[in-house]
C-alpha cells in the first residue's frame, strides 16, 4: 500500500490526469475528516460548505503549485495531508472571521447606549422597534440580541443554534435596512 501511494504521487508529479483523479478520490475523505475534526476541536462555528471549500482549495493548491514535489517522505503522505488540511482549516476560518469583523465595523450603529451602564434610551428602543417591525421573527430576535442586549455574534449563534456566519450576515443586512430607514 505505501509503495502504491508513492507510485500514485510520482504519477501526479508527472501530471497524469488519471493519477490526479485517483489521488483526489483516494484522499478527499481524509482531507475532509481532518479539516472538519480540527474545526470541531477549535470550537469555531462552521458549515459543511466551509469544509468543502477548504478541501477544494487544498487540492487546487496541491495541483497548481506542485506541492507534492515538496513532500520529502512520500511514505507518510497521509500524515502530511492530514496536518496540512488541519492547518488550512484554521487559516481559512481565521480569514473568514476577519472578513466578518471588518463588515461588522461598516454597519456599526454608534452611540446606541444612553449611559455608561449599558442602559438604552427608551425612545431609541421605540424607534428601533418601528424600524424592525417588518423583519422576520427570527431575524428580529437576532437583531435585538445584538443591538439592544449587546450579545456577540458567537453568543447569538449558540443561542439560536445556527452558524456564526449566518448570524453575521443577518445582522449586517438588518443594520443596512435600519440605516436606510433612519436616513429616510
Amino acid at each position: 500500500m505505501p509503495g502504491n501511494a508513492h507510485r500514485l504521487i510520482e504519477r501526479c508529479i508527472r501530471r497524469e490526469e488519471r493519477a490526479w483523479e485517483e489521488f483526489v478520490e483516494r484522499f478527499s475523505g481524509l482531507l475532509y475528516y481532518s479539516a472538519k475534526r480540527r474545526l470541531e476541536k477549535s470550537g469555531m462555528m462552521f458549515m459543511r460548505q466551509d469544509v468543502d471549500d477548504i478541501v477544494q482549495a487544498m487540492f487546487l493548491d496541491i495541483w497548481e503549485k506542485r506541492r507534492l514535489e515538496g513532500v520529502k517522505d512520500r511514505k507518510k503522505i497521509t500524515g502530511w495531508l492530514s496536518v496540512t488540511a488541519q492547518n488550512r482549516a484554521l487559516n481559512y476560518m481565521r480569514k473568514k472571521r476577519e472578513i466578518l469583523l471588518r463588515e461588522e465595523d461598516l454597519y456599526k450603529i454608534n452611540n446606541i447606549r444612553a449611559d455608561g451602564k449599558g442602559c438604552i434610551d427608551e425612545e431609541l428602543i421605540v424607534g428601533l422597534e418601528r424600524c424592525i417591525e417588518d423583519f422576520e421573527p427570527g431575524h428580529k430576535i437576532i437583531f435585538k440580541l445584538n443591538i439592544i442586549y449587546g450579545k456577540t455574534y458567537k453568543e447569538i449563534a449558540r443561542f439560536m443554534n445556527m452558524p456564526l456566519s449566518t448570524v453575521a450576515t443577518i445582522i449586517a443586512r438588518k443594520k443596512r435596512k435600519v440605516k436606510k430607514f433612519l436616513m429616510g
